[in-house]
């Protein structure tokens, strides 16, 4: 059987997945082929591309630091202060790795671009766990105090939307990044939808940042300067690898990737 690769159209990005041809057999060999591919591409750049992944990193850190400086602690106010200082810098960062992730390197240059594309971009798609987090936090302080179990629908609601828009967060800015027609409601939708889908492979970013986090305030505080460009990479695998399983799974079927239907 000949193995499919992922092909380069003619605009210079990569389209994940090439899809079986019709009427053919799904053997389950060409997706595997083809995710192997995409993160053999991830980490041959990863090492090119370690100046812009050090920029990019530093700079998400440096917004963090000044977020933790104006709302210290995890309160219902510091939650949204965090989202709009680092989302320019975290989708900067994310498409900075998503371009590893489809072209194989990125430089610094590439960061630069996307951060004057995606300025606006990231903190909007930040506050989305964000706000239901800072409701969590809220209505936490208020059943603390009161004890009501009238909050604790609140207390479920807003915990779950929380986790849920952390966990689709960096498929929502890999794929708006790639597809600036892609926003909103939908891109929510398709983000969701690949995170259903593959649930464990998007779980392996969050689950990164807070070890990194952990290791970083036990040992030395320079470990996380490492941290965000390391969680960038994995959730860009996460996201290359689930579009090129759901190219290949929906091609038989006539179905596209999130996004381009």
């Amino acid at each position: 059987m000949r193995r499919r690769t992922a092909a380069a159209p003619a605009g210079g990005r990569i389209r994940y997945g090439a899809g079986a041809p019709a009427g053919g057999p799904d053997t389950g060999g060409a997706p595997a082929a083809a995710e192997n591919e995409a993160l053999r591409r991830l980490l041959r750049g990863a090492w090119p591309s370690l100046p812009a992944l050090a920029v990019a990193g530093a700079a998400v850190c440096a917004a963090a630091t000044l977020a933790v400086l104006l709302a210290p602690g995890v309160t219902p106010v510091s939650v949204p202060v965090a989202a709009v200082l680092t989302g320019p810098w975290l989708a900067a960062l994310g498409a900075t790795a998503d371009r590893i992730a489809a072209d194989g390197e990125a430089g610094i240059r590439d960061w630069w671009r996307g951060l004057r594309a995606l300025w606006r971009f990231g903190p909007a798609q930040a506050l989305v766990p964000a706000v239901p987090a800072a409701a969590f936090l809220a209505a936490l302080a208020l059943w603390r105090q009161t004890q009501h179990p009238w909050l604790l629908p609140s207390l479920a609601a807003g915990g779950a939307c929380a986790v849920a828009g952390l966990l689709a967060l960096p498929a929502a800015l890999s794929l708006g990044a790639a597809r600036p027609a892609l926003r909103g409601r939908l891109l929510w939708i398709c983000a969701a939808h690949l995170v259903a889908r593959h649930p464990v492979r998007f779980l392996a970013a969050p689950s990164l940042a807070l070890l990194g986090l952990w290791v970083s305030l036990r040992w030395t505080a320079s470990l996380l300067l490492l941290v965000p460009p390391a969680v960038a990479l994995v959730a860009a695998a996460a996201t290359a690898t689930a579009l090129v399983r759901h190219a290949e799974a929906d091609a038989g079927a006539g179905g596209a990737e999130p996004g381009r239907g």
